[in-house]
């Protein structure tokens, strides 16, 4: 760590760095055109999942695992210092060919005029070919919208409606705008109905956009509250990837983007095997803080804080589903030893609560700068400027496509140099990943000078790298 204060070029990197982290920065990729849906639940863990970290404990149970780590063993006495805590959980892979859960899936579809003709055509078939790999025993509920939504299926049995609702779908025409939100909560309330101990899910499929993100997240936000998770797909170049990827972010859900229909089969395809594979729900972590401990922020789970306590629920895995959230701490070293304890909780489908007890984590205060850099957990701190990097790249990314090519090359810039500072003084295991990000930035920021933003190049790009980057906001992507 000693190179860092001997190189002028290096304390400015990690200067900039450390505003990065401090003001939720963020990054920006563009995904290889055969990698259009990166989650799926063959997907195997990417790391090693042990508690080998310097500040780090581990805790089972049945169903899933878990490591939380710290960036620091040592904090600086009275000096407020970042501190950065990584939970990954794990729901147990083993469990896939023993465990089929009941499911109850909407598919809410956008019928607005502008997906008229092979769009529409190409929506249809998709759908149909969901209801031909759904079980019998599974539910389905189908809801359209264009100006208004409409109920084509309650929500029931697929082998009671397997005929009759083919035909309903084959019939499906194309008109009018588009209401997000109408869909989205018509949807929400059809799974309303479904029996407990199913696995509940929404896919939102549009190829538009309307004024109204701020009230469709907040219904994602409510399905993911009730125990629902929204899924959304973006069909051609025309969405707002912003808007989607939100909407996908606060349900808890996947997103991605198709530039046809033809290609919506697939993506239904993963949420039905990702939501028959579930088995883990309602996944929570709550963090008990000491006095001078102070929570700032969390990504990859919806967070709670009621002054001493953070509650971060995570909500549904799949087996072999693996989680990751950063959570931003602040403490002030104004004790000399201070205890983070932590606590577990998940229900296993169809079973009661499991409750995991979680080893504490300490932070020390000291006089000596140097034992606080000695202190440091390199690989926690590369996962926090790989977070804050991906959410600095989508305000890049959302800059571009509003035709801001300074804005974005300057944000990516930024990212650059923050990315480059984390790397020089990540270990040997956190290395890979954090150089192919920096590569995939540069490489988009040669991209923002290549293609205008309004060209199909553009925004095929943009609409791709928003994919990578909201997927690194709750697991980390191998970008």
């Amino acid at each position: 760590m000693s190179l860092w204060f001997r190189s002028a070029k290096l304390r400015r990197a990690f200067a900039l760095s450390a505003v990065v982290l401090a003001t939720g920065g963020l990054v920006l990729y563009k995904a290889p055109p055969s990698e259009a849906f990166p989650t799926d639940p063959s997907r195997p863990i990417r790391t090693p999942l042990s508690a080998d970290g310097k500040n780090a404990v581990s805790f089972r149970g049945p169903g899933a695992r878990g490591v939380l780590s710290l960036s620091h063993t040592k904090v600086l006495a009275g000096q407020s210092t970042p501190v950065y805590a990584e939970l990954r959980l794990v729901a147990d892979p083993a469990e896939r060919a023993a465990v089929r859960a009941p499911i109850s899936l909407a598919v809410v579809l956008d019928t607005s005029g502008s997906m008229s003709g092979e769009k529409i055509e190409d929506a249809k078939r998709s759908v149909l070919r969901l209801l031909s790999d759904m079980r019998d025993d599974d539910e389905i509920t189908l809801v359209r919208y264009s100006d208004t939504s409409e109920l084509v299926q309650p929500l029931t049995r697929v082998g009671s409606v397997r005929a009759s609702l083919s035909a309903r779908i084959r019939e499906i025409t194309a008109e009018g705008g588009t209401n997000i939100p109408g869909g989205l909560s018509h949807g929400l309330r059809s799974l309303d109905e479904a029996a407990k101990g199913r696995v509940r899910r929404i896919v939102l499929v549009s190829d538009g956009l309307d004024g109204t993100r701020a009230q469709a997240e907040s219904l994602a936000r409510t399905s993911f509250a009730s125990g629902i998770t929204v899924s959304s797909l973006g069909i051609g170049l025309d969405f707002d990837e912003s808007y989607m990827g939100a909407v996908a972010q606060s349900g808890h859900g996947n997103f991605a983007f198709i530039k046809d229909g033809g290609s919506l089969a697939g993506f239904l395809k993963r949420e039905l095997d990702e939501t028959a594979a579930t088995t883990v729900e309602n996944a929570r972590v709550e963090l008990e803080l000491p006095s001078g401990v102070r929570f700032v922020s969390a990504t990859g789970a919806d967070a709670s804080f009621d002054g001493a306590r953070v509650e971060l629920r995570l909500g549904s895995l799949f087996a072999g589903d693996e989680r990751r959230v950063v959570v931003e701490l602040a403490a002030d070293g104004s004790s000399q030893g201070s205890d983070i304890r932590p606590s577990a909780a998940w229900n296993r489908i169809g079973q009661a609560t499991t409750s995991v007890a979680v080893p504490a984590l300490s932070l020390v205060a000291t006089a000596d700068p140097s034992e606080v850099e000695r202190g440091r957990d390199g690989a926690v701190l590369a996962s926090a400027t790989s977070v804050v990097a991906s959410k600095r790249q989508l305000e890049a990314a959302s800059a571009y496509s509003r035709g801001d090519v300074a804005t974005a090359t300057r944000l990516t810039a930024d990212n650059e140099a923050a990315l480059g500072a984390a790397l020089a003084a990540a270990p040997t295991a956190a290395a890979p990943a954090l150089s192919a990000q920096l590569n995939a930035y540069s490489e988009q920021k040669r991209g923002f000078g290549a293609y205008r933003p309004g060209s199909a190049e553009g925004k095929s790009a943009a609409k791709a790298a928003a994919v990578k980057d909201l997927d690194n906001l709750n697991r980390a992507s191998s970008f």
